[in-house]
C-alpha cells in the first residue's frame, strides 16, 4: 500500500470522490458520443444541409435578378456610378496627400533611413 503525500483526511476523501466522478464521467461520455454520432447529428446535418441549399438557391436567384436589373439600367446611371467612383478616388487621394505631407513635416528623414 502506497502512502499518500497528504496528511489531511478530508483532502484524501475529496480526491477519492473526484477520482470516482471522473471514472463515472468516462463511462458516460462514450455512450453520449455514440448516441450523438448515430442519432442526433445525421438528422441535424440533413436539416442544416437543406437549409444551406435553400439559402444558396435563393441567394443565387437574387444575384441573378440583380445582374439582370443592372444590364437593363440606362447608360446615364452607369455614367453616374463611374463619376461617383472617380470622385471618391479623388477624395481618398487628397486625404492621403494631406496625411503624407503632415507626416513628412513632423518626422523628416534624418538620412539614416529609419
Amino acid at each position: 500500500m502506497s502512502q499518500s503525500p497528504f496528511n489531511d483526511r478530508r483532502a484524501l476523501n475529496l480526491l477519492s470522490r473526484v477520482g470516482d466522478d471522473l471514472s463515472q464521467l468516462r463511462q458516460d461520455v462514450a455512450p453520449l458520443i455514440s448516441h450523438t454520432a448515430h442519432r442526433t447529428v445525421p438528422d441535424g446535418a440533413r436539416q442544416l444541409a437543406d437549409t444551406a441549399r435553400h439559402q444558396l438557391e435563393s441567394g443565387g436567384a437574387y444575384a441573378a435578378a440583380r445582374l439582370r436589373a443592372l444590364r437593363s439600367t440606362p447608360q446615364r446611371e452607369a455614367v453616374g456610378l463611374a463619376g461617383g467612383l472617380l470622385l471618391a478616388g479623388l477624395v481618398a487621394f487628397g486625404v492621403y496627400a494631406i496625411c503624407k505631407g503632415r507626416c513628412e513635416r513632423e518626422y523628416p528623414e534624418d538620412g539614416d533611413g529609419y
